[in-house]
């Protein structure tokens, strides 16, 4: 059996977008049943390159379900109701 992809958060010190959707995050992540795990993208020098420019972004898994200003409430929707029709980049 195969453990569900986890929502993780990609940041960075000071970033006032970060910070915006965190706490949306936090509550929707909670009232689903979803752990959200918070990481810098400062902390790994191939996710710097990958997604420096792009932050935040919430990934479900290796998938981005958000990134830059996005909807808190679409990117959760993205993954708890995946066949609603709504597309993941």
């Amino acid at each position: 059996m195969s453990a569900e992809p986890s929502l993780i958060l990609l940041t960075r010190p000071g970033c006032h977008l970060c910070d915006g959707v965190r706490e949306p995050l936090s509550t929707l992540a909670r009232l689903h049943g979803l752990h959200l795990d918070e990481l810098s993208v400062e902390s790994d020098p191939q996710r710097e390159e990958q997604f420096g420019q792009r932050i935040p972004v919430l990934l479900w898994g290796s998938v981005v379900v958000g990134e830059g200003r996005f909807s808190p409430e679409e990117a959760i929707a993205r993954v708890v109701q995946p066949d609603a029709g709504l597309t993941i980049r």
